[in-house]
């Protein structure tokens, strides 16, 4: 079936022509226009009122409009977030806070492909060129820099009639400056009842747990559990510092902080979804399924400081960073029911218990234990798949021998070079017979 989906692709700009102090004029003027664009939206002006009246003559007409887009779906998101604030039966201190309208700085320039810039294939140089229009009649033009596969994805979106260019931001880091260039295209999924593969991904506030099962034979292909527990402990941090500072009025940095915090979570999510759909990409004809988390936060009332740590988990925003990915792989996902997958064994069926981690079945006859209660989850979310697919009833799901977990922690600290590529960890978690 056909769906549609969007990436972002990064590039370096290497300047040949033009001013390059014309593309920091123009992110300090997206800077005003985003900050005066929230203003008057919390006066209540529409999308069209405020078009006319953050218009000056020194910015491009057709700028304006894309990064006026954007401050709005910051909004929106801030609503959003709000919205599912009040709706808490307790909801703690840590309150939404609208966008910031007094930020000064620069702010990444969003431009329309066609009028605000321009990619295109030099047939003599193999090079892709751009042409970008910080200004009215001041135009800045050069070509690409980027990793090898990132400049043949880009060729091949910029040659190709399926896939549509849409906008980018310009952005500035380390002296260097960037184009996030985002591309669409429609796929074709397979349909999930075609899945070889089950990958049942369990997911908690600390870790991500995958397994691969045989559709066939539920033998284990493959297995691997992440850990990500630094975002709970960052997000901790961070609490803890805004708390202080809305008691003493410091809102400026705890705007600050806020955006700090998002930025740290989704670099993490990232990288977690990428090692996720790689993960699943090493076995043949893979279905990546997840719990069905639908009214799961309704459910999950411990009491205000419990409520803070499970609501803000980012279980949907993961969920939604891997969906986009696997549609660009072409891998379906599913989701299956997710009452008791961590309490329930993943041989017999019979509900067991977790002894901190590790998880252990109660039925004398099976008398099953794993070394990781999660894992034991993501067992059964692909076992309930392949209940969902074959239409079968019976208890028995998977060999009792399941292989030992391999603990992987994201690195990426000041101390190395470069943190830990996706495809690594993906890699981390096949067996050596799989």
């Amino acid at each position: 079936m056909g769906k549609e989906a969007t990436k972002t692709i990064q590039m370096r700009l290497h300047v040949v022509s033009g001013d390059r102090s014309w593309l920091h004029d123009a992110r300090l003027a997206s800077r005003e226009i985003f900050n005066q664009t929230i203003r008057l939206k919390q006066d209540g002006y529409a999308r069209t009122e405020i078009q006319k009246e953050v218009d000056r003559d020194d910015f491009l007409r057709n700028n304006k409009c894309a990064v006026v887009g954007k401050a709005l779906q910051t909004w929106d998101s801030y609503q959003s977030l709000l919205d599912r604030w009040r709706e808490q039966d307790d909801p703690d201190g840590s309150k939404p806070t609208p966008p910031s309208t007094d930020k000064s700085g620069a702010y990444p320039l969003v431009m329309a492909h066609g009028e605000g810039y321009r990619i295109t294939v030099d047939d003599d140089t193999d090079r892709i060129q751009f042409r970008i229009s910080p200004k009215p009649y001041k135009k800045v033009k050069g070509h690409l820099r980027g990793e090898p596969d990132a400049m043949a994805e880009l060729r091949d979106v910029i040659e190709s009639d399926e896939v549509d260019v849409g906008q980018t931001e310009l952005l500035y880091r380390d002296g260097v400056y960037y184009l996030h260039v985002t591309v669409t295209r429609e796929f074709d999924l397979p349909e999930p009842d075609t899945a070889d593969t089950l990958v049942g991904v369990d997911i908690n506030e600390r870790t991500v747990a995958l397994t691969a099962l045989d559709r066939d034979t539920l033998r284990t292909k493959g297995t691997l559990v992440l850990d990500y527990g630094r975002i709970k402990q960052e997000r901790q941090r961070y609490h803890t510092i805004t708390k202080r500072c809305q008691e003493h009025g410091k809102t400026t940095i705890h705007r600050k902080l806020g955006d700090e915090e998002e930025r740290f979570t989704e670099w993490v999510l990232h990288r977690l979804s990428r090692a996720v759909v790689e993960f699943a990409d090493q076995f043949p004809d893979p279905v990546i399924v997840f719990e069905d988390m639908e009214g799961i936060r309704e459910e999950m009332q411990y009491g205000s400081y419990m409520n803070r740590r499970l609501h803000k988990l980012p279980f949907h925003k993961f969920e939604t960073f891997v969906s986009y990915k696997t549609t660009w792989q072409e891998i379906p996902m599913e989701t299956v029911d997710a009452y008791y997958n961590s309490q329930t064994c993943s041989c017999c069926g019979e509900r067991g218990y977790r002894q901190g981690r590790r998880f252990r079945c109660t039925n004398d006859e099976c008398g099953l234990r794993q070394d990781h209660a999660d894992r034991n989850a993501s067992v059964n979310i692909a076992w309930r798949e392949k209940a969902k697919l074959d239409g079968t009833n019976t208890n028995y799901r998977t060999h009792k021998t399941q292989p030992q977990v391999r603990l992987v922690r994201l690195s990426g600290s000041g101390r190395v070079s470069r943190p830990t590529s996706s495809r690594s960890l993906a890699e981390q978690g096949v067996l050596a017979h799989g």
